[in-house]
């Protein structure tokens, strides 16, 4: 079953899905959340058909009987006051569906983000950098808050920052016309690094 791992809360769900190429079914695909990257056929990259067609199925398993579509490139639930949030790494989707605008990450624990953390770390974040994993959550928690908003006029390191709290971390975006802050949560999964907001506050000034 490519589901292999569910967290169900009362104000979110989230699903890891297994992304195999055998699923894949363009004839399908077409039909099923057609508004859905509705041109997803024509794109050249085969493995980005196939990371289309499993968040297709993947929402179908979290959100059975809604539509999933996209408008200004991110993802929403047709005639719903819920949210929904994708990420994907390599062979797997993570997908949120909260009642509040929600954000996810998934990226592999790995990963060297040492070479562009001057493109999004600040001198107010948790961590300066030197260990790779507070540097990979750091990275995670502001792809996070990025989602929640998806504003292109949102700049890593000068608008968002992510402050440490216990087990969880504290995000904040504090553009000039866009202000809200977060809790997000991070968890290790198998080799992978999680990251997703657990509320939503937007607020008319945020001090950081």
């Amino acid at each position: 079953m490519p589901l292999i791992h569910f967290i169900n809360k009362p104000q979110f769900n989230i699903g890891i899905w297994r992304i195999e190429d055998h699923e894949y079914n363009p004839v399908f695909s077409r039909v099923l959340h057609p508004n859905y990257h509705h041109n997803f056929n024509s794109y050249r990259n085969d493995k980005r058909k196939i990371q289309i067609h499993a968040s297709k199925l993947l929402f179908e398993q979290l959100s059975p009987g809604d539509e999933l579509y996209l408008n200004n490139n991110k993802p929403h639930i047709r005639n719903s006051d819920k949210f929904v949030s994708i990420s994907h790494t390599k062979d797997i989707i993570a997908m949120i569906i909260a009642t509040y605008p929600c954000g996810i990450d998934i990226e592999s624990s790995e990963r060297d983000t040492s070479k562009i953390k001057h493109k999004f770390l600040n001198n107010d974040d948790f961590t300066s950098g030197e260990s790779n994993k507070n540097l990979i959550q750091n990275w995670c928690s502001k792809e996070v808050l990025f989602k929640i908003n998806g504003s292109n006029d949102i700049n890593f390191k000068q608008h968002l920052t992510i402050r440490k709290n216990g087990e969880y971390f504290s995000g904040y975006c504090n553009h000039p016309m866009i202000k809200f802050n977060s809790t997000i949560k991070i968890l290790k999964f198998k080799n992978y690094c999680l990251a997703f907001n657990t509320n939503y506050t937007e607020e008319v000034n945020v001090a950081v």
